[in-house]
């Protein structure tokens, strides 16, 4: 006996299917609308086009956080590298008040429709393709290292007391390539799988064990993007949820499994046609939206991305200030231990460990560099500096203070975290 894909094999749902599905409905189209409208405005260049979306909701967030949850403090609105801000825990609140509402009305409203088999059809290809541009877009970021790029040089001389959790879990992820390309690979694979109805049992298995782990990571290690890696882990079990009994009979309980049958989208040759083409253009650029921005990323601020002329850490040797040599005290909050120079930032770390950040300015030919305080503008050191071998000096005047520092270059393969590198005989365990 043969299934199509119908939420039970009858054309009669239960009150609690129906009702369900409508609540479903509402709140995730909510939280994936306007995609995929927004890559019309990408493609053409207008980034904004539905930035008047984005702002009623916004706007609607922010005025139920203070009126109806009466939040008394400030709520941020704009984009910050955060997923689980004040803001982004309303827009839930909004989305399921929304969800009610809209069930309750639509309950009402059409209470003697007896299945929705067409509209769940194209719900849950409208969901499965969401979730598969998701995967792609944190997939190849892993499979071409741009989301865990590298070690950076701070990550390598902080001790590991003072990283907080997230940055643990994230120089975790930057050592090994290797993983990180696994874990990438296990994104678009399952994203790939979803593209296909007849693979999409398997793809919903995998994204909902991937997105899960993520989820697990993300509360074990204090990581703000909780809310999102659990709505999609939520999108992996609804698209799983037909399926559901089917997966179990065959994994779990042993009984057979009859084949199954797709509702066709639609009955017209033509229509048919189209949609098989539309298909083929969107994979395409699926794959080549996501590889490209990968790649071009790396290139940016990637592994590949330039480095600074001085990009490197170095050791503080002698510190002279107005003539005078300040000795080493780890009490000293003016003394340079270390220089640090990253790909986007430098460093100075004083001797209490203490790490202030500055952007740099290098002129190779002259020979000098100019840092500036990334809190304060007006805080700007100008020095000269010359080198010889791994031996560096600088020397400037710093709020009329003569400075003269000299500094050795650490190389990073000094770092045994870099140099150890991975063996596939250990005669003994190495757990430095």
């Amino acid at each position: 006996m043969e299934v199509t894909q119908d939420i039970s094999k009858k054309n009669s749902w239960n009150a609690i299917t129906l009702i369900s599905f409508r609540f479903f409905f509402a709140y995730l189209f909510l939280n994936i609308f306007p995609f995929p409208l927004y890559y019309v405005g990408s493609i053409v260049g207008v980034d904004d086009l539905f930035s008047f979306y984005y702002d009623w909701f916004q706007e609607l967030t922010v005025w139920t956080g203070k009126v109806v949850l009466g939040i008394d403090y400030e709520m941020p609105t704009g984009p910050n590298g955060s997923g689980d801000t004040t803001t982004d825990y309303v827009f839930q609140f909004v989305v399921v008040m929304i969800a009610i509402f809209t069930t309750i009305i639509w309950s009402f409203i059409d209470r003697r429709r007896q299945s929705y088999n067409r509209t769940f059809l194209y719900l849950r290809t409208f969901v499965r393709y969401y979730v598969a541009f998701t995967m792609f877009s944190y997939g190849f970021y892993k499979v071409i290292p741009l989301q865990f790029s590298e070690l950076s040089n701070f990550d390598l001389i902080k001790t590991v007391g003072n990283q907080s959790p997230m940055g643990l879990m994230w120089n975790f992820m930057e050592y090994s390539d290797t993983y990180t390309r696994f874990s990438g690979f296990a994104e678009v694979i399952a994203g790939t799988l979803l593209l296909y109805r007849r693979t999409i049992v398997l793809g919903s298995i995998l994204t909902i064990a991937v997105m899960f782990n993520v989820f697990m990571m993300n509360m074990s290690y204090d990581i703000p993007v909780k809310l999102y890696s659990g709505l999609l882990t939520i999108m992996g079990i609804f698209l799983l949820a037909p399926d559901i009994k089917r997966t179990l009979d065959f994994f779990i309980l042993n009984k057979a499994v009859n084949p199954k049958i797709f509702l066709p989208y639609t009955t017209q040759e033509k229509a048919k046609k189209a949609i098989n083409i539309l298909k083929i253009i969107t994979v395409l650029f699926l794959f080549y939206y996501n590889i490209n921005d990968a790649i071009e990323g790396e290139k940016e601020w990637g592994k590949k991305a330039p480095k600074p002329a001085l990009y490197g850490i170095y050791e503080v040797g002698n510190f002279i200030k107005n003539g005078d040599t300040i000795p080493p005290l780890t009490t000293d909050t003016i003394r340079w231990k270390r220089f640090i120079i990253g790909k986007r930032s430098l460093g100075i770390q004083t001797m209490d460990e203490k790490i202030k950040y500055f952007q740099e300015k290098t002129d190779t030919i002259a020979k000098t560099l100019q840092i500036t305080n990334r809190k304060d503008s007006t805080d700007v050191q100008n020095f000269t500096y010359k080198f010889n071998d791994s031996l560096y000096t600088f020397q400037g005047i710093y709020k009329s203070d003569t400075l003269k520092i000299q500094l050795k270059k650490k190389e990073r393969k000094d770092f045994l975290l870099i140099s150890r590198g991975f063996h596939w005989i250990n005669e003994y365990p190495f757990n430095r």
